[in-house]
């Protein structure tokens, strides 16, 4: 396979496995929100834990997404040129 579909497959595996570590850390955070702050807090302020949920949760699968990246980049690494001198 050329190296730009390997390219293409790798961004889309990249992106594939971003999205579903937004979802897995969302899970995570609402169950020990709920487990954990819900009992402590008042009503009247509980509902302020989704939107803080939901931007811990990009915030959390973005860091974890770069540290997986860089990861693979170091195991996996691209030759640039080779991407360049097969352009189609």
């Amino acid at each position: 396979m050329a190296t730009k579909g390997r390219m293409v497959l790798f961004m889309l595996g990249a992106t594939v496995f971003n999205i579903l570590l937004v979802v897995i850390c969302f899970f995570v955070l609402i169950l020990f929100y709920s487990i954990l702050l819900v009992p402590i807090i008042p009503e009247n302020v509980s509902f302020i834990g989704l939107p803080l949920v939901l931007l811990s949760s990009f915030i959390l699968s973005f860091l974890i997404y770069q540290k997986a990246i860089k990861l693979y980049l170091k195991k996996h690494p691209i030759n640039y040129r080779e991407i360049n001198n097969h352009q189609t």
